[in-house]
């Protein structure tokens, strides 16, 4: 039963058996009273003898005592004769005194006194509400909030009635009660609705191009094994057996071909096992019980046999691959991490493919510093024999509407030689610490082919944020751009900021004198890398680039759209451009184009492209070494 209900029963007429019975009640009442005053009590409590149902009151009395009975409380202002607005009396009940956190009596009520118990950004609402139901002689209803004295914060709603003398208006009376706990609950089922509505899948999860797990996912869950179940791990790894006649792979292809593996994949070990891409052409499946492990040589021999077996199709034209497994037993108590037995079954798929087997078994994880110096030795061989090629993807200037920049992007050449997405061999070079050798082959060689080109616009170059501890960074930049006679104010450094900056007063000196040579500062990966809002603080940045994860699903995402426009809004009033990567399709870009996005990159913008120096001269390159959100095959 709410007010209105108890309003309209109080209005109405009783019937007869109603009369009847409220009278025989009254008699009781009335006999217990003279019973007690012969006995000699002393009745200290006020009693209302009269019958409820047939009180002849006036209409603010009856609404006032209604709201005591449902336990609200009242404030009444009156206005005299109805025809002027000049205050008369104001006055509430005990129950509304205490709703807003005040003693009954202790509070000397006066119009003012009653709007500075109204929170100040109220008060307007308020005043308008009550003046509207007075202009129209209406009723009408309001929630506001008020402040008690010791500054606490409650909820109030309020009912607004018309009092009336003879048809005449005469002032209004306020019936509130105290809903704090109803709006909390109201607050928190709108939160939670717009957490669900906002909540999308997490893309470290699910790789879009396969619909497997991630790379990252497979090692979080080997560590999850390694901690508890134990099991064993199954990489498997693939690579075309000969080449197309007509041309090389392209990303194109390859996306193809990745897609079409996962596929077979699934129809072998379905979709209870964990697996997914751990690398370009490369497979992680976990069996995580000994139990299961047991099975590991068997199961890895049939992927083998079903992969070597099967013919693949790119360009509508056959397709065989060479396929090698690796297994790695492990326990519940070793102290390798779930990365350090990804890289120990790389290692053992490729010295099966080697030794010409189909799988190679490692009953136990392999010795840490001979893990390492593995990783070691074969980055620097790659490094040393020129195993990397550059391409370059077109990112085009939203407020232009033209291409105004190319990003560069590091291949790594498979032993095929064929140029392969360099994630997981990125991944393995900043966790071994050799990123600083491969980020400057990247500076040396991107900086040459500027150097030979006009310069006659703006380019970036990207370093890995790990490899601003050296402090030998900067004089070797500086070096290579004046040994390349490239003009510094042409040059923009870009930070990779997936990896951890692991020395930040190393990090601030190199961009303070990067800065000072003449040249700008970007910031990549923006959004899911470490302490992002701290680094746009202290690193002079004037351009950041959205992480990908944001942007593939933009169009069907309220979060990344959430998440984006307040980047962008973020980062332009501090003065800085943003750039958004992995854009799809035009409804994307539409939707970048409205959030005030600078910059745009994507396949549907343009695919990377082999980089030649007789190109087509553009108005800015943007040249980079990164490791980019594993949505395509290719990156």
């Amino acid at each position: 039963m709410d007010l209105d209900d108890i309003l309209a029963l109080a209005e109405t007429a009783p019937s007869p058996l109603e009369l009847a019975r409220a009278r025989r009640v009254a008699r009781t009442v009335q006999s217990q009273h003279d019973l007690s005053l012969a006995e000699g009590y002393q009745i200290i409590v006020d009693t209302d003898l009269a019958d409820p149902l047939t009180w002849d009151a006036d209409e603010a009395t009856r609404v006032t005592r209604a709201a005591q009975l449902a336990k609200q409380g009242t404030v009444t202002w009156l206005f005299g004769d109805g025809r002027t607005d000049r205050f008369e009396r104001l006055s509430w009940s005990d129950e509304m005194a205490m709703i807003v956190g005040h003693a009954p009596g202790t509070l000397r009520l006066t119009p003012r006194a009653l709007f500075e118990l109204v929170h100040p950004a109220d008060v307007e609402r308020v005043l308008a509400a009550a003046r509207t139901a007075w202009e129209q002689s209406r009723p009408d209803e309001i929630g506001f909030r008020v402040v008690q004295p010791g500054g606490s914060i409650r909820h109030v709603y309020c009912h607004l009635e018309i009092l009336t003398d003879a048809g005449r208006p005469v002032g209004v009376i306020a019936t509130g009660e105290d809903i704090t706990a109803l709006e909390l609950a109201r607050q928190e089922q709108r939160r939670l609705a717009v957490r669900s509505r906002m909540l999308g899948a997490d893309p470290a999860v699910r790789d879009v191009l396969t619909g497997l797990q991630t790379r990252g996912y497979v090692i979080d869950e080997v560590d999850r094994a390694r901690r508890t179940t134990g099991g064993a791990l199954i990489v498997v790894a693939t690579e075309p057996a000969t080449r197309l006649p007509d041309a090389p792979l392209t990303d194109e292809d390859r996306d193809q071909l990745t897609a079409e593996i996962a596929r077979t994949l699934r129809t072998v070990v379905g979709d209870d096992v964990t697996s997914g891409l751990v690398g370009s052409g490369s497979w992680g499946l976990l069996l995580a019980s000994r139990d299961d492990a047991e099975t590991a040589e068997t199961l890895a021999a049939r992927i083998v046999d079903k992969f070597r077996n099967h013919l693949f199709s790119v360009r509508q034209k056959p397709l065989r691959l060479n396929t090698s497994a690796g297994v790695v037993h492990f326990g519940n108590d070793i102290p390798d991490t779930g990365f350090d037995l990804l890289v120990d079954g790389e290692h053992a798929a490729r010295d099966a493919h080697r030794n010409a087997t189909a799988v190679k078994v490692l009953e136990q994880p392999v010795a840490e510093r001979e893990r390492t110096d593995r990783c070691r030795r074969r980055i620097r061989r790659a490094v040393a024999a020129n195993r990397f090629a550059l391409y370059a993807q077109p990112i085009i200037d939203l407020g232009l509407n033209q291409v105004a920049r190319h990003e560069i992007l590091l291949r790594v050449r498979s032993d095929t030689g064929e140029p392969v997405a360099p994630w997981a061999f990125l991944d393995m070079a900043e966790r071994v610490g050799e990123i600083l050798s491969v980020d400057k082959w990247v500076i040396d060689h991107a900086l040459e082919l500027i150097g030979r080109g006009a310069q006659t616009s703006h380019y970036q170059v990207n370093i890995s944020g790990k490899s601003l501890a050296d402090p030998g960074l900067l004089a070797f930049v500086t070096e290579a751009i004046h040994r390349h006679h490239v003009k510094p104010e042409c040059l923009t450094f870009e930070i990779t900021e997936t990896a951890l900056i692991e020395n930040r007063n190393e990090a601030v000196a190199f961009a303070t004198g990067i800065r000072e040579v003449g040249c700008h500062l970007a910031l990549d990966d923006f959004g899911t890398g470490y302490g992002a809002l701290a680094q746009l603080k202290y690193l002079p940045v004037d351009l950041v680039k959205i992480d990908g994860a944001f942007i593939v699903d933009l169009c069907r995402s309220p979060a990344d759209q959430a998440v984006v426009s307040a980047l962008v809004e973020l980062c332009h009033t501090l003065g800085i451009r943003v750039a958004a990567e992995y854009v799809q399709d035009q409804e994307t870009l539409d939707l970048l184009r409205a959030a005030e996005v600078d910059f745009a990159q994507g396949y549907q913008i343009g695919r990377p492209e082999p980089i030649t120096v007789g190109q087509e001269e553009v108005q800015s390159i943007e040249l980079e070494l990164r490791l980019p959100p594993q949505q395509t095959a290719m990156g």
